[in-house]
């Protein structure tokens, strides 16, 4: 299995823009790198949309789970993204601040040796402290709009989403997951927007079924 981290986000590299486009050419280009001809992918969030945009336009995706996507744009949407263009990560002079902050913003309770896994990916000290590794710009995002693209998604596709998320809520899945020809919907009673925080087995699960019966 491998985890790949966007530009502008995990241990990548920032960059000056961030458009759904320069996303999939991350994926491209990561498959480039290693050789793969033909990959399984799953995606949540962001990982999702551009899985699926990926697969309107190349064959080198087997199968896609796509987890609680984004399938519409809001005011508030486009308010955040212009209030992103400029923004920047706050500095903080000690980390454990930052660590708190990380903690307190996923939805389970993570064994000490887990949050310390994820703030080391997280967070990075420079000049004057600590901040979050992660560029503040990736929200400055072009407007979401995949009912654009989904008829063309070309490979299997799992559509999984949490039934209490703000983001995918149950009705937008089930438009979401009949737009795409090959898709099917997998709801996850009782959890949020990340569901596989909130649901690791069933996501593990679905990861497994993306490379058929073995």
């Amino acid at each position: 299995m491998i985890a790949l981290d966007f530009g502008g986000h995990g241990l990548s590299e920032d960059r000056d823009s961030y458009g759904y486009g320069e996303y999939e050419r991350d994926l491209m280009c990561l498959l480039d790198e290693l050789g793969l001809e033909r990959v399984a992918v799953a995606g949540h969030s962001l990982g999702g949309y551009v899985a699926l945009l990926a697969a309107t336009r190349s064959d080198r995706l087997a199968s896609v789970l796509a987890i609680d996507v984004k399938s519409d744009w809001t005011d508030a949407d486009a308010e955040l993204a212009a209030r992103s263009r400029d923004a920047s990560q706050r500095l903080e002079p000690q980390r454990d601040v930052l660590v708190d902050r990380l903690a307190r913003s996923i939805p389970v309770s993570l064994e000490p040796t887990e949050l310390d896994e994820l703030a080391e990916r997280s967070l990075e000290q420079v000049e004057g402290g600590w901040r979050f590794r992660w560029d503040r710009r990736v929200l400055a995002t072009d407007p979401v709009d995949p009912f654009a693209f989904l008829a063309d998604v070309k490979c299997p596709t799992r559509v999984m989403a949490g039934t209490e998320s703000d983001v995918m809520p149950p009705a937008a899945a089930e438009q979401f997951a009949a737009a795409i020809p090959d898709g099917v919907l997998d709801l996850v009673v009782g959890v949020g927007h990340h569901v596989e925080l909130e649901a690791p087995d069933r996501v593990a699960r679905a990861i497994r079924a993306l490379f058929g019966p073995r």
